[in-house]
């Protein structure tokens, strides 16, 4: 299929959030740089939403913000946790093999916030039922996606970092730009302009995956509708005449 290339526009209160969750890792103290990681990301939907003049129910937010959950893994948080706490101290210690780790995140969340937008234009979270299907396309299409024209410019954009801590609580308390947050909303400007194709492949296979969703919703309804037309009680049939 071939896709129309369009002059991709960039706006910064689009990306801003999800380029601090991104390089929060970065912050070199363990487990703060989670914490900020956390805010930041589940900021991006009420924030994306707010630039496209709507407004998300809390449901819907949670849908969009939802990780991976069960009763094993609520069990096992506690070891997850201190696992946590000595990986991001060790990675402390040696802050080059953050790098990698700091990329795949910020490429992720440029990722998702894109599809947010295009989320709030396209009307999908209007209602909580469709609201529903679209997250889990949105959820699909990112663990899909692992390698991108993103990559490169992610790398850039960490090699000029510094201060991350305090940029996010600059930005937090204030939403002050710093000069670390001006130098990354010019490089995203820049290479935004040479991204238009990819984005618009993007968009493309969110459509296509929410394409999906719906018909096996469609077809799930069928199949209840179905078996519960088999399954009905007939009518009695009529009584005989005594005459």
């Amino acid at each position: 299929m071939e896709i129309e290339q369009q002059n991709e526009k960039f706006e910064w209160a689009i990306y801003v959030d999800a380029t601090l969750a991104g390089l929060a890792i970065l912050i070199p103290l363990p487990l703060v740089d989670v914490l900020f990681e956390w805010i930041f990301k589940r900021r991006m939907p009420q924030a994306i939403a707010k630039r496209n003049g709507r407004t998300l129910t809390p449901e819907t937010v949670r849908q969009l913000n939802r990780g991976q959950f069960s009763c094993l893994g609520c069990l096992l948080w506690p070891l997850e946790l201190v696992w946590l706490l000595l990986k991001r101290t060790y990675r402390t210690i040696l802050y080059f093999l953050t790098v990698k780790e700091a990329t795949d995140k910020l490429s992720y969340y440029w990722h998702r916030a894109y599809l947010l937008d295009k989320m709030m234009e396209r009307g999908d979270l209007d209602n909580l039922e469709s609201a529903a299907l679209a997250a889990q396309a949105l959820h699909q299409v990112l663990e899909s996606i692992t390698t991108s024209p993103l990559t490169q410019l992610a790398q850039e954009v960490i090699g000029n970092v510094r201060h991350i801590l305090r940029s996010s609580w600059r930005w937090l308390r204030r939403r002050q730009e710093d000069e670390m947050m001006a130098r990354t909303r010019s490089q995203m400007a820049t290479a935004w302009r040479d991204l238009s194709v990819y984005f618009a492949q993007v968009g493309t296979q969110y459509e296509q995956q929410l394409d999906q969703l719906h018909i096996a919703r469609l077809q799930a309804s069928l199949v209840v509708a179905e078996a519960g037309s088999e399954t009905a009680v007939p009518p009695a049939p009529p009584l005989a005449d005594d005459h």
